[in-house]
């Protein structure tokens, strides 16, 4: 029998799920059989990439359109959600932002608009997930905060005074849940990217002199895909990561290893 990973009959939110890496993790859950609930903000498209995804793999796969800062909306979408798709057995914080900004020049909105999302959001999915869990007395929670390497480092040449202590805190934030819910059988685990074509980093394209610098600063000598960053996720939303709970993976290509 080949070893793989089996998602059927479990449903996965995943926040911002509609692009980036967050669109491979919808895709590869999907792809391991999941039902996905996209949650997305602004995009238009999302209810159309979510019904490829759906025919694609034959699974369902909706999109709902919120504010991850909203905590009342997000508690109630997240039963709408159970209703709707199904049991939910899986939440992927993705949905993030990162304003690049002078720290001379950064402000209290600034502040607010950084850690509102990136912090405060991935907290509320979080919360809704395990209230729901606790409600319908589920003991087999997955938790996943989409987070990055710069929790940890001043990523060279990028003024991102605010966005970097947001994943700071996101990967505090996965330890000090993972401690309070692992009585609920609940895993709290982030995965940590390195760069990664995103639309995030779309600055990369623009500038090949700079990408080419970004990609040197690797071990593996290139920039990620989206689709190697999601297995990862897929991982820690499975059985196989039962034991796994406050920690994070990183997957950087060697970024954070010289």
């Amino acid at each position: 029998m080949v070893w793989q990973i089996d998602l059927k009959g479990k449903t996965i939110v995943v926040t911002g799920g509609n692009r980036g890496i967050g669109l491979a993790i919808s895709e590869q859950c999907a792809q391991a059989g999941a039902h996905v609930a996209i949650i997305y903000r602004s995009s238009q498209d999302a209810p159309e990439v979510a019904k490829k995804i759906g025919e694609k793999y034959e699974v369902h796969c909706e999109a709902y359109q919120a504010d991850v800062a909203d905590q009342a909306a997000i508690s109630e979408l997240f039963k709408k959600i159970y209703k709707d798709v199904g049991p939910v057995a899986g939440v992927v914080c993705n949905a993030g932002v990162n304003y690049k900004k002078p720290a001379i020049e950064l402000t209290k909105e600034d502040f607010d608009d950084n850690f509102g999302p990136n912090v405060w959001g991935v907290f509320t999915c979080a919360q809704a997930a395990a209230k729901l869990w606790k409600e319908h007395d589920y003991k087999n929670g997955r938790i996943v905060f989409v987070s990055s390497v710069a929790a940890t480092i001043a990523n060279k040449g990028e003024a991102q005074a605010f966005y970097n202590p947001t994943k700071a805190a996101v990967n505090s934030l996965a330890r000090n849940l993972a401690m309070e819910w692992a009585d609920q059988g609940i895993t709290v685990n982030c995965l940590s990217p390195g760069y990664v074509h995103t639309d995030m980093n779309a600055g990369l394209k623009d500038d090949p002199e700079f990408e080419k610098k970004v990609a040197a600063s690797t071990m593996l000598n290139r920039i990620s895909t989206p689709d190697e960053q999601a297995g990862t996720a897929v991982f820690l939303l499975s059985d196989y990561a039962s034991y796994i709970t406050g920690t994070q993976l990183i997957v950087d290509g060697g970024l954070h290893s010289w």
